[in-house]
């Protein structure tokens, strides 16, 4: 992640900047337009959070993300 808004979600769930997003919903993703499409996907699909993979600095950890 280049950058967490400190108000949002991702930050709520602990996520920082640096953090490593590996798979979206169990689709890995690799770049910054992987997750756009993964995150756009789910929310047509009608969900209303996605489980993240997330790579920190300390542990590889699953994140539940609120979308839309």
């Amino acid at each position: 992640m280049t950058s967490v808004d400190p108000e949002g979600a991702a930050a709520e769930q602990g996520l920082q900047t640096g953090d490593v997003v590996l798979d979206i919903g169990g689709k890995a993703v690799s770049n910054a337009d992987d997750i756009r499409e993964a995150l756009i996907d789910a929310e047509a699909q009608g969900k209303h959070d996605v489980l993240m993979r997330v790579k920190t600095s300390q542990a590889t950890k699953f994140v539940a993300l609120p979308i839309g």
